[in-house]
């Protein structure tokens, strides 16, 4: 699998309970995942909480990313997935955080402003690689593990 790292962004108002996104990262990205939670202002002032997390083992991604869901995986592969990749060769993705404190992983709609987890991944693209094989073959061994958990 080409990736070099998977980073994760939340950010949270003083008004959501912050217990539910954290058990439900928790459930996302697993116990052993160490999200960092910080207290902050936003750029208008109000108190917020700001998650991240930074992922390096390949397999950690791997599991990672099929937890994502096999019609999520298949919609990427199906949609144009270079519209996601930038020049730096990160895949771009943002999943609904309401949805995710709901149990469910529902990509965002582009353009609409609802809170969110920003999910960036880094491919690992040598000289004479398609970018597109790359990401390709990635959300296809993510596929792969769904299929060999049934």
């Amino acid at each position: 699998m080409g990736v070099h790292r998977l980073e994760m962004r939340a950010h949270c108002s003083a008004i959501d309970d912050l217990a539910v996104v954290r058990n439900a990262l928790t459930d996302f990205f697993g116990d052993e995942a160490e999200i960092k939670e910080k207290n902050d202002k936003s750029w208008h002032g109000a108190p917020q909480t700001n998650f991240s997390l930074v992922i390096s083992r390949k397999k950690n991604i791997r599991m990672i990313m099929s937890k994502l869901g096999n019609k999520i995986l298949n919609s990427l592969l199906e949609d144009n997935i270079m519209t996601r990749i930038d020049d730096r060769n990160v895949i771009h993705l943002r999943l609904s955080l309401a949805e995710l404190c709901c149990g469910k992983k529902v990509i965002s709609i582009p353009r609409k402003r609802e809170p969110c987890i920003k999910l960036k991944i880094k491919l690992e693209v040598y000289p004479g690689q398609s970018v597109n094989d790359v990401a390709i073959t990635c959300i296809n061994d993510a596929i792969a593990v769904n299929s060999k958990k049934k």
